[in-house]
């Protein structure tokens, strides 16, 4: 079951939003493959989920690094239909998730990603 999520002191101070619960690993291993494919397949210039502030956006999925831009107000980092993932700089630290997931719906969610860049040629 995921913990309720307790925030760094530079999210509050920042203003970087946060989800309710700490997202779990296998999420974020699936996200974190997803960046890399994004970059492979050269649809992004660098891994969003790095601090880096690349994003991209189709009608199934988006993904954004972590703003700098403080006149942005970040919701989220990841977003697949009702899930939402944010994180504190990179991927990994300070990972949260709005709602309890297990894995198979995790593997949906990257199934339904993945098919998403295919249909694009990829």
């Amino acid at each position: 079951m995921n913990k309720i999520f307790e925030p760094e002191l530079g999210q509050m101070f920042f203003g970087q939003s946060w989800q309710e619960l700490e997202c779990p690993e296998f999420v974020v291993s699936l996200l974190r493959v997803l960046g890399e494919l994004l970059k492979q397949k050269k649809l992004v210039e660098y891994d969003p989920t790095s601090n880096n502030g690349a994003q991209y956006k189709n009608n199934v999925f988006e993904i954004q690094a972590y703003s700098w831009n403080e006149d942005e107000e970040q919701s989220y980092n990841f977003k697949w239909k009702d899930v939402e993932v944010s994180w504190y700089k990179y991927l990994g630290r300070s990972t949260t998730i709005n709602k309890v997931i297990d894995i198979e719906h995790a593997i949906q969610m990257f199934c339904e990603c993945v098919d998403s860049l295919k249909k694009k040629g990829l």
